[in-house]
């Protein structure tokens, strides 16, 4: 919402963005306008009581702002932008950056009658607000057609700023410091990364494995610290709560490869994953085994391997070093997005 969205809007003439969110350890460089509202002091779990309370929070900042056009980045925020819209006039748009209803009924975060049940009644709220939306962010291309109620559309995919991306360009050569970021859980192949180290560990022990990101579940976060332990060219920085962004590009600009494997499943099969865009921007060889949009995009950039079942440790690491310098493509950044977004934004706000 900062980096991105933020930041873009901004530079608009004449225009303020307040973003309301969850606090964060980063160091964000607010300006007249450009706002931070954090909803809370300091991150809760997705349990927390917080998690009832926060939109009340939320509606109550909105009423005072008064918003011309409402962003929400997520289906829990639906009730509260309805009665803002209601209340203060403002335009709303719907930013899904994941399928929800996939992302509940095909994994085990909730048992089976309740996942089916949460999965129902938010797939129930997105309908019901239908009416009320005026345009929607898409950040997959697939969503298109998963999302058929999502009309009309941007599809805004999650890029890295390329001012970010030189920041953080990679700053090593080599191809033994691998690295798997963003969110720890089954579904995201976490598992099959450490696999995947274990097997070239074998081949080459100069060979580690960082992981960095947020997990959901406490217990999942045990299960990969006794993973860490047992493996100790594992380093493990997992937490409940969001990590700062810097910290993960910082983390990428120390590797040599980045990992992205994800088991089959409905709730990712279209996607592009975000990670792979800051992989691809900060110039980060890939190993990937995914989908095919995925694959094409790695293959057209010679930007990474794509993991075949016949393929060796052996060749893969060597195959990392042939990909060390890949084609820098501008459709890669989040810059490449920007004008079409503005344009949307402008037609809401006339």
């Amino acid at each position: 919402m900062f980096e991105k969205l933020g930041a873009t809007l901004a530079d608009l003439p004449d225009t303020t963005v307040h973003i309301i969110g969850f606090p964060t350890s980063q160091q964000l460089s607010q300006s007249q306008n450009l706002q931070l509202h954090p909803h809370t002091d300091k991150p809760f779990g997705r349990l927390s009581p917080q998690r009832i309370t926060a939109p009340v929070r939320i509606l109550f900042k909105l009423l005072q702002l008064k918003p011309r056009l409402l962003i929400i980045t997520t289906h829990e925020l639906l009730g509260v932008a309805l009665l803002s819209k209601l209340l203060t006039g403002c335009r709303l748009v719907y930013d899904i950056q994941e399928n929800y209803f996939f992302n509940i009924w095909f994994t085990r975060s909730f048992p089976v009658v309740i996942r089916q049940v949460l999965a129902s009644a938010v797939r129930f709220k997105e309908y019901i607000g239908k009416p009320f939306i005026d345009y929607y962010f898409l950040a997959e291309k697939g969503y298109v057609h998963e999302l058929r109620f999502g009309r009309p559309y941007l599809v805004v995919e999650n890029k890295l700023p390329q001012r970010l991306a030189l920041q953080y360009r990679r700053k090593v050569s080599g191809n033994t410091r691998l690295i798997f970021s963003g969110t720890l859980a089954v579904t995201t192949g976490v598992l099959q990364a450490i696999e995947l180290a274990e097997q070239l560990h074998r081949v080459n022990n100069a060979v580690t494995l960082t992981i960095i990101g947020n997990c959901l579940s406490e217990n999942f976060v045990s299960v990969l610290k006794r993973k860490a332990q047992t493996h100790p060219f594992i380093s493990l920085k997992a937490s409940i709560y969001p990590i700062a962004h810097d910290q993960i590009l910082e983390a990428l600009s120390q590797a040599d490869a980045g990992i992205i494997i994800y088991p089959p499943n409905p709730s990712t099969a279209s996607s592009i994953p975000t990670k792979l865009y800051e992989y691809l921007a900060v110039g980060l060889p890939v190993i990937i085994r995914h989908n095919e949009g995925s694959h094409k995009l790695v293959n057209e950039l010679h930007a990474g391997v794509v993991l075949s079942t016949d393929l060796r440790p052996e060749s893969l690491l060597h195959a990392l070093t042939q990909r060390a310098k890949q084609a820098q493509n501008p459709s890669i950044y989040w810059e490449s997005i920007e004008n079409e977004l503005v344009a949307a934004v402008k037609r809401l706000t006339d």
